[in-house]
């Protein structure tokens, strides 16, 4: 299987777990789902509450939220997650990161941890010099997908993904955990939108770099295949 083609198969199967396990927890919890969008852009399917998009490349469960929405004032707003004790306010962003966490590690055995503490440097390393050290790490990670086969591919890229879904960043799992820890459980406080918004700029340029490096890796693969080609 081509590693590109084997790296939208994980990125679609990361992101249907990732998000499927944040809605039933979320549920399981008593808290009220009002959607759940699997994918970006145009909406491709509807059915209830579930919204299936064109690009397979994130996801989010939208819950009952007195900060997001207005609420009738009879409504007890025992559901909604910002209400939610500390604990649940923190389990349901960490939910699908730890799952998959679980499932990526029980593939690799003890060797995945070493990957996932190492995933953390190398995310920062690569966003920071995309067209260099990114660049090796991409070409490391498309000779693994040559040598390997799908389980291990998927559990070393889930690992990744779950690495840097947990940095400390909003809009990240790791940012939402710890914006509820920061907030103590309170159902609001008047500094956290502008702290989000702060928070949001790292990530964001860290997606940014590796979108690029990985444009870069792309762009140089096509253009060695071509020369190639018209070589041979």
């Amino acid at each position: 299987m081509p590693p590109a083609f084997q790296l939208l198969l994980c990125l679609i199967l990361f992101m249907l777990l990732h998000i499927s396990v944040m809605a039933a927890c979320a549920r399981a919890v008593g808290i009220t789902v009002r959607s759940v969008s699997y994918g970006v852009g145009p909406s491709l399917l509807s059915w209830g509450k579930v919204r299936v998009k064109l690009l397979p490349v994130a996801g989010n469960v939208v819950l009952k939220d007195t900060r997001e929405e207005t609420l009738h004032d009879d409504d007890s707003c025992l559901d909604a997650y910002n209400f939610q004790p500390l604990w649940k306010q923190v389990l349901l962003p960490l939910s699908g990161v730890g799952v998959l966490l679980a499932l990526s590690l029980g593939i690799l055995g003890a060797p995945g941890w070493d990957s996932f503490v190492a995933a953390f440097g190398q995310i920062v390393h690569g966003a920071l010099a995309p067209l260099s050290t990114a660049q090796e790490l991409l070409g490391e990670g498309e000779t693994f997908a040559r040598t390997h086969g799908f389980a291990l591919v998927f559990a070393l890229f889930s690992l990744t993904l779950c690495a840097f879904n947990l940095l400390p960043f909003a809009g990240l799992n790791g940012g939402q955990a710890l914006l509820a820890i920061a907030r103590g459980g309170r159902a609001f406080v008047a500094w956290e939108e502008t702290l989000t918004k702060w928070m949001l700029l790292p990530g964001l340029a860290i997606l940014l770099a590796w979108l690029a490096a990985f444009g870069w890796y792309g762009w140089k693969t096509m253009a060695a295949q071509a020369a190639g080609a018209i070589i041979f």
